[in-house]
Parts: C-alpha cells; sequence; structure tokens
C-alpha cells in the first residue's frame, strides 16, 4: 500500500497563522509608535542639553576674554558652525529641523509637529513651553 504524503498546509492551519499574526500586529504597532515618539523625546533632550552646554562654555568664554559673562543672543551662535547648520537644516520631507525666532527654539518633528523652548539671552536658561 502506499503512503499519502502531505503537501502543504490545509486551510484551517493557514486561518490559524494569520489569527496568531493578526494578533501580535495588533500588539507591537502601538508600541512601536510610543517607541519612535519617545526617541524623538530623547534626541531633544540631548540637543537641549548641548545647547545648554554650548551656552555655558560660550559664556565663560566672555569671561575669560572681556571680564563679564555676557549669552549670544542666537543660541546657535555657541555652537560650531558644522552642528548648527546641520540643526537648521531640514530633512527630506522639509521637516526634522530646528529653529530659533529670537524668542523660541523649535524643533520641527517628522510627523509634522513641534516642540518649542524659551531662551533667554540674558541669563543662557533654556526652559520647555511643554
Amino acid at each position: 500500500m502506499k503512503k499519502k504524503l502531505n503537501q502543504g498546509f490545509t486551510l484551517v492551519e493557514l486561518v490559524i497563522i494569520m489569527v496568531i499574526l493578526g494578533v501580535l500586529a495588533a500588539v507591537a504597532v502601538p508600541r512601536l509608535g510610543n517607541t519612535i515618539e519617545s526617541s524623538e523625546e530623547a534626541q531633544e533632550e540631548a540637543v537641549i542639553g548641548n545647547f545648554r552646554s554650548a551656552l555655558q562654555l560660550y559664556a565663560m568664554d566672555q569671561l575669560a576674554e572681556y571680564g563679564n559673562k555676557d549669552y549670544p543672543s542666537d543660541p546657535f551662535d555657541a555652537l560650531d558652525s558644522k552642528t548648527a547648520d546641520a540643526l537648521r537644516n531640514s530633512g527630506d520631507n522639509g521637516y526634522n529641523y530646528w529653529d530659533y525666532d529670537g524668542m523660541a527654539l523649535y524643533h520641527y518633528r517628522d510627523n509634522g509637529e513641534y516642540r518649542s523652548w524659551d531662551y533667554s539671552s540674558y541669563n543662557g536658561e533654556i526652559t520647555s513651553n511643554y
């Protein structure tokens, strides 16, 4: 007698696999969205930390050279030109860049949203607006 060999999967097996993949996708997609937003927030905090450090170095240079602690009117002036240009240049979609309007720093995100931080050239402080 000849043995019958199974050739592939049954329809029930394929449907079960599709249900399992659907459940996994339903759980993973919301977590992925939260991960992207939290990574953007972490990147923003790193850039703001770099601004704060650069502003303090700028003020210390002013103190050493001129005897008074001054901060720049534009916080991008405290950064080296290569870093400032990289932050100010937009991404491929016109977003994901940084700007300063004379009162606040803005980060325009990839999704079209933006975050802002107030900058005081009086004391070099950067404070969050959100």
